[in-house]
Order: structure tokens, then C-alpha cells, then sequence
């Protein structure tokens, strides 16, 4: 008999639903630069390696990316002359220094930064066309950040996901590329010239929610991107609950009985908080009670739809 792989059926899982639309071709656009002294991963397209950044002045990174994000959202859809702005205020993300933030203000900077770097490279790159294209969306649009590079697949797993549940090792290498670096590499080997950021600035703090807040950009996440200013931590929990109310209605089918969660909250369900005694799904649902009330008994969506939304607004 074979010898059960439940990381491996859920691979193949994630793999049989990379069908997505086809839309329209991207709107023709300006290139970055080329890499030749070959720092990073040879495939990848740095959404802000336009220009030079030469400013000194000090950023608020915190502020830097709130700001980035919303310039993003308000320039979908627009022609490739009126995206400049976009690319000079990503290119001061370069050499931002984020020692001064504190752990909520760094998750929230994290959470901007790679809605930021999502929309920006929708409006460079177009919506992905194919399976292909889908992934390398994913695994190669990146940003420059604090002198490194993260890609949208690395800002997620290596930074955003540093400590809580991990893909499965085959998904890892079925979907996901990422490039790995130690503490060593990330706080004595910067890609460019950038303010010392000791390596725990590159790993949030775990938060379950960041499952009902993080948007991929496609239909089985929300329609509505978050903006975390510098706030108290009632008006950032208030916004959380706000996000993950939305995310719920946008991708879950709560009409259902039972109530279909999002399949994402299925596919990171160790993250679900409570005693590891009770089974996953009454964990989401005790963790869920405030937004979906008293539930007897949920189940997940089955499927994961990859297609890409037309547009992404703001909560």
C-alpha cells in the first residue's frame, strides 16, 4: 500500500485550481533596470529599480507606505505616463529604515507594503494571463526594501508568515519560489547602500488574522485592501475587525448551512487560535464568534479561485 502524503494531495489540490481568466494585455510600460551585478534572483522584475533614490531625508516608514498604498489603489487603470509619481515614492522604500517602528507598527508597514507592491505590479505587469503568468506574478514582482529584495511570494512567507503555520514542502516548491536568507545575510549583505536593519525587522510578529487580512489580489480574497496608519491599538483592531468582516462576505459563502469559510482559513487552519485539543473548525468559529455570532458548525469553501480581480479598492 502507498504511503499517505496529506502535504502532497493538498499540492495536487492547489494545482488542479490554477485556472484562471484570461484578461486583457497589460498597457505597454517602462522596464527597470537590469541587474548585472546579479545580487538577486536573475527573473526578477523590481518594481521600484526605475530611478535612483538620492534623498537623505528621514522617512516615516510607516507613513512612506500608507501613502504608497493609496497612490497605488487611486492609479489603476490609468496610462503608463501618470505611474511615474508611483515609481519615485516605491523607490524611497530602498533604503527606508525600520529599526524606530514598534512590532505593530513593522506588521502594519509589512501588510502596506506588499498590498503596495501587489497593486503596483498589476498596473506594470497587467493581470496575469495564464498559469505561467501566474505564478511568476507571484514568485518574481518584487520591491526593494530596507536594501533587500522580497518578491510578493517572499513578503509573504519569509516576512509576514515568518512565525506562524508554513506551506506544505511540496506546495513550497510546486507554487512558491522564494529566495531564503539568514540573519548574517540580511544584516551584513544589503543589495544597495541602506541604513542598518537588524534581521528581526524583516520578521513580524505572529497574528492569526493576517489569514482574513492579506489579499492575494484574486477571488478568494477581499475586493477591499486595509491602510494601517500610525494608530492606537483599539482603532487597529477595530480596522482589523472591519477587514475581516469584508474578506468573509467577499470570499466565504456565509449564507450557506453550514456557513462555507474562505478556503485560505482551511489551508492555514494550524493558525487557528485556541487549545489544539478541539478540532480547527470549532476554533475559527470561537475566534470568528464576534463578526459571525454563535455558529454551530462551518465548513470551507473547496475551491480556491486564482482569477484575478478587475480592480482592488480601499476599506
Amino acid at each position: 500500500t502507498k504511503k499517505q502524503n496529506p502535504g502532497g494531495e493538498e499540492a495536487n489540490r492547489w494545482a488542479s485550481m490554477l485556472k484562471v481568466q484570461t484578461p486583457s494585455p497589460a498597457t505597454a510600460m517602462p522596464t527597470p533596470w537590469k541587474d548585472r551585478l546579479r545580487r538577486w534572483p536573475i527573473n526578477r522584475l523590481v518594481c521600484n529599480d526605475f530611478e535612483l533614490f538620492l534623498d537623505n531625508e528621514d522617512q516615516d516608514p510607516l507613513a512612506l507606505s500608507a501613502k504608497l498604498l493609496r497612490l497605488a489603489v487611486s492609479l489603476q487603470g490609468c496610462s503608463p505616463n501618470e505611474v511615474e509619481p508611483l515609481i519615485s515614492l516605491s523607490c524611497k522604500l530602498k533604503c527606508v529604515d525600520l529599526t524606530p517602528l514598534e512590532p505593530q507598527d513593522l506588521w502594519c508597514f509589512w501588510v502596506n507594503v506588499y498590498h503596495s507592491l501587489l497593486v503596483q505590479s498589476l498596473i506594470v505587469c497587467g493581470r496575469p494571463r495564464n498559469v505561467r503568468h501566474l505564478i511568476s506574478f507571484y514568485n518574481n514582482c518584487s520591491y526593494l526594501v530596507g536594501g533587500h529584495i522580497f518578491s510578493l511570494a517572499e513578503l509573504e512567507h519569509l516576512v509576514l508568515r515568518s512565525q506562524m503555520a508554513k506551506a506544505s514542502a511540496r506546495l513550497m516548491n510546486l507554487l512558491v519560489q522564494v529566495w531564503r536568507r539568514d540573519d548574517k545575510e540580511f544584516e551584513e549583505r544589503p543589495a544597495l547602500r541602506a541604513p542598518y536593519n537588524p534581521s528581526s525587522n524583516f520578521r513580524c510578529r505572529p497574528d492569526w488574522r493576517l489569514n482574513l487580512v492579506l489579499c492575494a489580489g484574486n477571488l478568494a480574497s477581499s475586493s477591499r485592501l486595509p491602510v494601517f496608519d500610525k494608530m492606537s491599538a483599539a482603532a487597529f483592531d477595530a480596522m482589523m475587525s472591519k477587514t475581516m468582516e469584508h474578506f468573509l462576505g467577499a470570499a466565504g459563502r456565509l449564507e450557506k448551512k453550514p456557513m462555507q469559510l474562505p478556503y485560505v482559513l482551511y489551508r492555514f487552519r494550524q493558525d487557528a487560535p485556541g487549545p489544539p485539543t478541539e478540532g480547527h473548525e470549532r476554533r475559527w468559529a470561537t475566534a470568528l464568534a464576534p463578526i459571525l455570532g454563535d455558529v454551530d458548525r462551518i465548513a470551507y469553501r473547496n475551491s480556491y479561485n486564482w482569477t484575478m480581480r478587475e480592480r482592488l479598492d480601499l476599506m
